[in-house]
C-alpha cells in the first residue's frame, strides 16, 4: 500500500491540533507562590489563586471541580478550580484567569470527571484523580461578533 507523504502530513497535524485544544490543570511542580497568590509558573499562565499569606510548597493534585451551565450538560459550563494541598496540609486553589473575561469551557471526554453535587445542592462535576492531565478540559475564548453585512 503506497501513501502519500501529504496523507501523512494531514493526519498529523489533524491528531496535533485535537491534542493542542485539550488543558488541565497545573503540576503541582508548575505552581508556584509568587507576590502574595499562588500561580502557575508559565510567564503567560491563567493560573492564580485567591491572596494567602506564607510561601510554601504546593505537594500534591487533589483534583477539579466544574460546573455545567445546565443539568448534565459536560460540553458547557465553567472549571471551578484546580484544588492542591501545601507540604503542611494548607488548600490551594486554582482558578482559570482568563475565564472571566468570557468564553466556553467543557469537558473532555475522560471517564475521571463524575457528575456530583456541591453543598448548596448545585449540579458539578468532580475530577478527583491526582493525574492532572485526566482531568482535561478545552477552553474556547470568547468569540468576536461577526460584522453584520
Amino acid at each position: 500500500m503506497n501513501v502519500s507523504p501529504l496523507y501523512l502530513l494531514f493526519f498529523a497535524l489533524l491528531g496535533v491540533s485535537t491534542l493542542a485544544a485539550a488543558q488541565s490543570c497545573p503540576y503541582p511542580s508548575a505552581v508556584r507562590y509568587v507576590d502574595g497568590h499562588f500561580q502557575g509558573t508559565d510567564s503567560d499562565s491563567p493560573w492564580i489563586s485567591q491572596a494567602m499569606s506564607g510561601g510554601e510548597f504546593v505537594e500534591t493534585f487533589v483534583g477539579a471541580i466544574f460546573t455545567p451551565s445546565e443539568q448534565d450538560e459536560r460540553k458547557h459550563g465553567y472549571l471551578e478550580k484546580c484544588i492542591y494541598k501545601t507540604l503542611r496540609g494548607k488548600t490551594v486553589t486554582l482558578r482559570y484567569g482568563t475565564a472571566r473575561a468570557g468564553g466556553a469551557m467543557s469537558l473532555t471526554d475522560t471517564t475521571h470527571w463524575v457528575p456530583g453535587t456541591d453543598t448548596f445542592g448545585q449540579q458539578i462535576f468532580k475530577c478527583d484523580d491526582h493525574q492532572p492531565d485526566n482531568c482535561a478540559f478545552t477552553f474556547e475564548g470568547k468569540k468576536k461578533p461577526v460584522d453584520a453585512q
